[in-house]
């Protein structure tokens, strides 16, 4: 099994907390979104035609309603990694770890170079 490199797993935390904070986002919008498409659907069911026209209504609404619980458990899910990400006093946290990946990096191209040592006592070979 091949080992992971320590820029691996931080650049992944990193990069998890970035897309943990974007995505919580994007799900709070779709739960936003979702409930006034609720609004609109029992107005179309207040004024459908027929039983058949608030069958379809009601199957909308089911739907919605998924989507909308699915969207709202993601969030639910992510909140507390989005608002560590957020957090202003975390900040610095964040600003730490991005220079230690960057750190990381630089020694491992370091240590992965074909590297030659330079004798330091002369040619006594």
């Amino acid at each position: 099994m091949k080992q992971r490199k320590p820029s691996e797993v931080i650049e992944e935390f990193i990069s998890f907390l970035e897309s943990a904070n974007r995505e919580h986002i994007e799900c709070g919008q779709t739960v936003e979104s979702c409930n006034k498409r609720n609004i609109d659907y029992l107005h179309d069911m207040e004024f459908a035609k027929d039983k058949g026209e608030r069958n379809r209504i009601a199957t909308k609404i089911h739907n919605n309603q998924v989507q909308r619980r699915i969207a709202k458990d993601r969030a639910l899910e992510l909140e507390k990694p989005a608002a560590f990400f957020t957090d202003k006093a975390n900040k610095p946290f964040i600003g730490q770890l991005r220079r230690l990946l960057k750190e990381r990096k630089d020694r491992e191209a370091y240590l992965e170079n074909d590297r030659e040592y330079v004798r330091r006592a002369g040619d006594e070979g």
